[in-house]
C-alpha cells in the first residue's frame, strides 16, 4: 500500500466518477489495465471462467508481458458461487475439494439451482499463474468481499462488481473510479489503520476490516442514515441486518423521503430480502414518502445517497455478513455533483422496476434459515476477529 501522507487536504481530492452498469465499468477497467505502466493490484471475490473473465485475463497477461507487476488477491470463499452461477466454472479454483462440494450442494438444495463440479482447464489462468510478473493468492480464505483495482498507485476502481458475464452484461450494479495519488494514499492510510474515518472530508473510505480497530463500517453508515433530514435514496443488493431496517423505519417515521431499490428475486437470500421489505412496509404502514421498488433484474449495487449530498457506495450490503463476516470497502463522498450522479442512476434503475405498497409473497421457512445462517456466519467471524487482529499486530 502507498505510504502515509500527513499534510494532504480534502480539497486535493478530485470528484469520483460513477461507472454505472457493467458495460461502462469493464470498458474502464480494461482501459486502465492497458494503460498501466508499473503495477496493478486486484482484490476479487468472484472471477468466473467466461468471456468477461477471459477478457480481463488477456489484458493482465499483456500488461505483465510489458513489465507491469500484477498482484491478484482472489478469495477462496467466492469459489462456491462460481460453481453455482453463470457458466458454473471458476477461473482459478479448478480443484473442487470436499468442503467446496458440500457448500455448493447445500446451496443447490436450498435454491433448487444446479451447479457444476466439472471445471474445464483454462490456458489463460495457467499462463497467469506461471508468469514471472504475476503474483496470485488464491488458496487463502480471507473473507474478502471487496471488488477493487489499484493501478500504478494513481487510480482506484472499486464497487460491487465481480468478474463475470453476469456482472458485465446483466446485473444492475456500480463501480466508482477515484483518481489521484492523494486519494489512493488516503485509502492506504485507512486500510492500514493509520487514519480514522472522517465524515467531514470530501472523500474517505468506509471499511469493515479485521486488520484495524475502531469504528466499524456499520456504525458510520448508520450515522449517515440517522442524520438524513430530507431524503434517502438507496440501491441495495441484499438486506437482512435488522439494525439497518430499524434505521430506515426511524427515518420514515421522522418524515424522511426514502427510496429503496432491490431485486424482485435476488440470486441468494431472496426470501430474507423480501421478508425485510415486508417488515419495512408493515412497520411504517407504507406511507407515500416511502418508495420500495423491486427490479426484474438482479440488483447487485450497494449505494446510499443522503439528502442528495453524501454518498456511501461500494461492496457492503445491508447484511450481517457485510457487517460481521466479510472484509468490505466502500467509498464515502461529500461531492454534491457525484451525489447527484449516483442518485440519478438509482432513480433511473428504479424506473425499470415496480413499486410495492403491501405484502410481497415469500417463503417464510427459507427466510428463517437464511437469517439463521447470516447470524451464524456473521457472529462467528465477529467472535474470531480479535484473534485475527492480534495475529496481524504481532
Amino acid at each position: 500500500m502507498p505510504a502515509s501522507v500527513e499534510l494532504e487536504t480534502p480539497a486535493s481530492f478530485p470528484v469520483p466518477e460513477l461507472l454505472s452498469g457493467g458495460k461502462l465499468a469493464f470498458e474502464r477497467i480494461l482501459e486502465r489495465i492497458r494503460g498501466s505502466r508499473r503495477s496493478i493490484l486486484m482484490r476479487c471475490f468472484d472471477w468466473r471462467d467466461d468471456e468477461t473473465g477471459e477478457l480481463v485475463a488477456r489484458e493482465l497477461l499483456k500488461a505483465a508481458d510489458r513489465g507491469v507487476e500484477v498482484t491478484v488477491l482472489k478469495d477462496r470463499v467466492g469459489r462456491t458461487y462460481e460453481y453455482l452461477e453463470g457458466t458454473r466454472s471458476s477461473f482459478f479454483h479448478k480443484e473442487v475439494d470436499l468442503v467446496a462440494r458440500m457448500q455448493t450442494w447445500f446451496l443447490m438444495a436450498g435454491y433448487r439451482q444446479w451447479g457444476s463440479f466439472r471445471q474445464r482447464e483454462s490456458e489463460l489462468a495457467s499462463a497467469l499463474l506461471r508468469h514471472q510478473n504475476v503474483t496470485i493468492s488464491r488458496h487463502e480464505k480471507r473473507f474478502d468481499h471487496s471488488k477493487l483495482y489499484l493501478f500504478d498507485d494513481d487510480v482506484l476502481v472499486l464497487g460491487g462488481m465481480g468478474i463475470g458475464d453476469d456482472f458485465r452484461c446483466f446485473n444492475v450494479d456500480f463501480m466508482v473510479e477515484v483518481r489521484g495519488r492523494e486519494s489512493v494514499r488516503r485509502f492506504g492510510d485507512r486500510y492500514l489503520g493509520r487514519a480514522r474515518f472522517d465524515p467531514d472530508r470530501d472523500l474517505d473510505y468506509l471499511l469493515h476490516s479485521f486488520r484495524t480497530r475502531g469504528r466499524s463500517l456499520l456504525e458510520d453508515r448508520l450515522r449517515l442514515v440517522r442524520e438524513a433530514k430530507h431524503r434517502l435514496t438507496i440501491e441495495m443488493a441484499y438486506l437482512g441486518d435488522r439494525r439497518c431496517t430499524d434505521a430506515l423505519v426511524a427515518a420514515v417515521e421522522r418524515g424522511v423521503e426514502v427510496t429503496l431499490l432491490t431485486a424482485r428475486r435476488a440470486n441468494i437470500i431472496a426470501d430474507l430480502n423480501l421478508h425485510t421489505v415486508n417488515e419495512l412496509l408493515r412497520r411504517t404502514r407504507s406511507p407515500e414518502h416511502l418508495r420500495v421498488v423491486l427490479h426484474p433484474r438482479m440488483v447487485h449495487g450497494k449505494a446510499i445517497v443522503a439528502d442528495g449530498a453524501r454518498v456511501d457506495i461500494g461492496s457492503a450490503n445491508f447484511t450481517l455478513l457485510s457487517h460481521g463476516a466479510y472484509e468490505e470497502v466502500n467509498l464515502y463522498s461529500r461531492h454534491e455533483s457525484f451525489a447527484r450522479s449516483v442518485e440519478q442512476a438509482i432513480w433511473a434503475d428504479a424506473d425499470q422496476g415496480e413499486r410495492v405498497y403491501g405484502p410481497v409473497p415469500y417463503r417464510r421457512a427459507y427466510a428463517a434459515v437464511e437469517l439463521a445462517l447470516s447470524h451464524y456466519h456473521g457472529g462467528r467471524m465477529t467472535w474470531n476477529s480479535a484473534a485475527v487482529e492480534q495475529g496481524t499486530s504481532d
